[in-house]
C-alpha cells in the first residue's frame, strides 16, 4: 500500500500546480468552500493549463483534468479501467442504494441491460404527452397563484413539475407536488442536502479518512458515530425503498398478459428480478435501489439546468424572442391546437441551441472523480509544461491514481468553446467556426460531457432533454421572463457537486430564482 502511493506521488512530481498551504487538508477543503463555483479552479487552469496537479489530504496527488482528449480517453476509450472512486462509490450507496449510478464493470452493464428497454426512443415518445400534461399543470398553477407581472421564485416550481413528471412517468407513483400534497418522500428529497455545502475542516479529513479505510471499517464507525448529513440520506433511502416496495407489490398483483409488454421502469423492474438470465436479472435490493436512484437523479438537476436557462434567457431577452419566435413557427405550422411531437422539438435549433448552452454553461455536476485501475497514459490534446519546462504531450498514471474530472472547467474552456466561453452564446451550438469542434467532437454534443452535465447516469439523459424541451416551449408560449427591477445578484453556490442559485448574502434561504413572470397572448391564438 505503502510502495504504492509512494509511486503515485513520484508519478506526479513533474505536473505543476498550485502551492498549498496545508500538508493536512490539501486543496480539498478550499475547493468545496468556494464563494462560487470555479471561482478556484478555474484559475488554476489558466494558469496551469489543462491539466495540473492538485493536492488532496494528508499530501495525496491529484490529477485535475479538462482536456478534451484526456476526457475522450477516459470517459470513452478508458472504460471501465477508470471507474469510480470506493468514496464515490460509498456515498452513492448512501444516498441512493445500489442501484444503476453505484454499480460498476459487468455489475453496471447487467444493470443496463435490466432497465434500457424504459428508455428507449420508442417509450420516451409515449411519454411526450404526459411530459406536456404537466407542464400545462404548472402553468394553469401560475395562472390561478399569481397576478400578471409578478415575482415568481421559478427555483420553487420547476422541482415541483419535474418530480411529478418522473413520478408518473416511471412508477406511477403521484407525488402532487403542483397540488401541494405532502409524503414523507417528498419531505426527505427536500431536506437531504440542507447543510451539505461549506463542509467544515473536520468534515473534510473525516471524507478523506473515509477513503482510506476498508469498506468494513467504515460502516463499523458510522454505526457508533453518525452525522445530520447521515441520517437525513438514510431517511430518503428508506422513503424511497419504502415507496418503491408498495408500489412494486401493487404492480406485481396485477402483473400478466395484459401488462406483459409494457416497457416503463415498474414492469421492467419486475421482468428483471424474475429474469432466467443472470446477465439481467436483479436482486430485491437492486430492484429498489433503481427506483430510489432515479428519483434521486431523475428530478431536481433537470429543475437546476431549466432555472439556469430561464434565467439566462432573462438576461438575454433577445435570445428570449428569438426561441420563441421559432417556437410560435412550428406552432402555426402545426395548426395551432396540435400537440408538439418529439420531432419538432428536435426541428427547433435554437431551443436546443439554448439547452445545450445552458447544460456547458451551467452544469448540474460540477465534477465526477474516478480512479485508474491500470498503469496508463492519458494522451492530451492541449501540451501543458512540466515543472522543468518540458513540453508534455501525454500524462503518465499509475494504477490507483485518482483523476478529478472537472466538467465545469471543461465547458468554459477557450480552445474548446471559444474566447467568449465564460459568456451565454446558444447561437456557437449552431456555428460550425465556433472554437474547437474537434475538441467538442471528442466528447460530443449531447454526449459524454453533456450528458454528465444533466445527471450521473448517461442511460436516462434522453428523458431529461425531451422533458426540459416540452417545459421550455410550454413556459414560453405562455408567459415572458424578465429579471425584477434592480437585477439579481445570483450567486453559484456549490451544493455538494451540484450547481445551486442562491442570492448573495442570503445563503441561509437556499436555491433562489425570483423573476418577473409576465402572461402572454399569441397574436395567432
Amino acid at each position: 500500500m505503502l510502495v504504492s502511493l509512494l509511486r503515485r506521488r513520484k508519478s506526479l512530481r513533474n505536473i505543476r500546480g498550485p502551492p498549498v498551504s496545508s500538508w493536512l487538508l490539501g486543496h480539498e477543503y478550499v475547493l468545496a468552500n468556494q464563494a462560487e463555483v470555479g471561482d478556484t479552479e478555474f484559475k488554476w487552469f489558466r494558469d496551469y493549463g489543462t491539466v495540473f496537479r492538485s493536492a488532496g489530504c494528508c499530501g495525496e496527488d491529484i490529477l485535475m483534468v479538462s482536456d478534451a482528449e484526456a476526457l475522450h480517453h477516459i470517459l470513452n476509450t478508458g472504460g471501465y479501467r477508470y471507474p469510480k472512486t470506493k468514496d464515490a462509490i460509498r456515498f452513492i450507496k448512501q444516498i441512493s442504494g445500489r442501484g444503476l449510478t453505484w454499480a460498476q464493470g459487468a455489475v453496471h452493464q447487467r444493470h443496463k441491460k435490466a432497465l434500457s428497454p424504459a428508455f428507449s426512443e420508442s417509450q420516451l415518445r409515449m411519454l411526450l404527452p404526459l411530459f406536456q400534461r404537466y407542464s400545462d399543470k404548472l402553468a394553469l398553477r401560475w395562472r390561478e397563484r399569481f397576478v400578471d407581472s409578478q415575482i415568481i421564485d421559478i427555483s420553487h416550481w420547476l422541482p415541483k413539475v419535474t418530480l411529478d413528471v418522473l413520478g408518473e412517468s416511471s412508477f406511477n407513483f403521484q407525488f402532487g407536488s403542483l397540488d401541494d400534497k405532502s409524503s414523507d418522500l417528498r419531505v426527505a428529497l427536500q431536506t437531504m442536502f440542507a447543510s451539505s455545502q461549506r463542509p467544515s475542516k473536520f468534515t473534510t479529513l473525516l471524507r478523506a479518512w473515509k477513503r482510506a479505510c476498508s469498506d468494513s471499517l467504515v460502516e463499523y464507525l458510522e454505526g457508533i458515530y453518525v452525522t445530520e448529513e447521515d441520517i437525513r440520506f438514510k431517511a430518503y433511502v428508506d422513503a424511497a425503498k419504502g415507496a418503491a416496495r408498495d408500489l412494486l407489490e401493487e404492480v406485481n398483483s396485477n402483473f400478466g398478459a395484459d401488462v406483459e409488454g409494457k416497457k416503463d421502469m415498474l414492469n421492467m423492474l419486475l421482468r428483471s428480478k424474475a429474469a432466467e438470465d443472470s446477465k439481467k436479472r436483479l436482486d430485491d435490493d437492486e430492484v429498489l435501489s433503481q427506483v430510489s436512484t432515479m428519483i434521486f437523479a431523475g428530478f431536481e438537476i433537470t429543475a437546476c439546468t431549466l432555472t439556469w436557462i430561464i434565467y439566462e434567457l432573462s438576461r438575454n431577452l433577445e435570445d428570449q424572442e428569438r426561441l420563441r419566435a421559432e417556437i410560435d413557427a412550428v406552432w402555426v405550422q402545426r395548426g395551432n391546437d396540435v400537440a408538439f411531437t418529439s420531432n419538432d422539438y428536435d426541428s427547433m435549433p435554437f431551443l436546443n441551441a439554448c439547452i445545450k448552452e445552458g447544460l456547458r454553461l451551467h452544469p448540474g455536476v460540477q465534477f465526477t472523480t474516478r480512479e485508474a485501475d491500470i498503469d496508463d497514459v492519458v494522451p492530451l490534446a492541449q501540451p501543458v509544461i512540466s515543472t522543468s519546462g518540458e513540453v508534455l504531450k501525454k500524462i503518465p498514471v499509475m494504477k490507483g491514481q485518482r483523476v478529478h474530472i472537472a466538467i465545469a472547467a471543461y465547458n468554459r474552456s477557450p480552445s474548446v468553446w471559444g474566447p467568449d466561453a465564460d459568456q451565454w452564446r446558444p447561437s456557437r451550438c449552431l456555428d460550425s467556426s465556433s472554437g474547437s469542434k474537434k475538441q467538442q467532437s471528442m466528447i460530443g454534443v449531447f454526449g459524454n460531457v453533456y450528458v454528465l452535465s444533466i445527471l450521473s447516469s448517461s442511460l436516462n439523459w434522453r428523458f431529461a432533454v425531451i422533458e426540459m424541451q416540452a417545459i421550455l416551449v410550454c413556459l414560453l408560449t405562455q408567459f415572458e421572463f424578465q429579471l425584477p427591477p434592480g437585477g439579481l445578484d445570483i450567486q453559484t453556490v456549490p451544493l455538494r457537486s451540484m450547481n445551486a442559485p442562491m442570492l448573495r448574502g442570503k445563503l441561509d434561504q437556499g436555491l433562489q430564482m425570483p423573476l418577473v413572470v409576465k402572461r402572454r397572448v399569441r397574436a395567432d391564438a
